[in-house]
């Protein structure tokens, strides 16, 4: 693996794992036409892996609102989650905590909870 299908200037346009046809040729996986076929792939992959990153990230603000929201609410108690959880989620709370009064001097808005956007 692989074999490759060129086009008529000598490009792989296609990558299979078996010979099912005369007109593929065996090239290793390292040879530098099928890396250069991949190449566009990967950065795509990379980029989806970028996107996939940022949205985690902005979803753990979410996540932790929604917790805020259902302890203030007393839906759910602190106590009520694994130990570690707790842990890290006083954590959260202290650096969050911590950090208010330097974004205040910086001029950076706050929400209604004195908590960063």
């Amino acid at each position: 693996m692989p074999f490759v299908k060129r086009d008529a200037a000598g490009r792989v346009t296609s990558l299979h794992r078996e010979q099912d046809s005369q007109d593929l040729q065996y090239l290793p996986l390292d040879h530098p036409d099928v890396a250069g076929f991949l190449e566009p792939f990967g950065e795509r992959r990379n980029q989806g892996r970028g996107a996939l990153l940022q949205s985690d990230l902005e979803m753990i603000r979410v996540y932790e609102d929604l917790t805020d929201i259902l302890i203030g609410k007393r839906i759910v108690a602190l106590t009520d989650f694994p130990q570690a959880a707790q842990e890290k989620l006083m954590r959260r709370r202290r650096l969050r905590s911590s950090l208010s009064p330097i974004t205040e001097a910086l001029g950076v808005p706050m929400d209604d909870d004195g908590l960063l956007p």
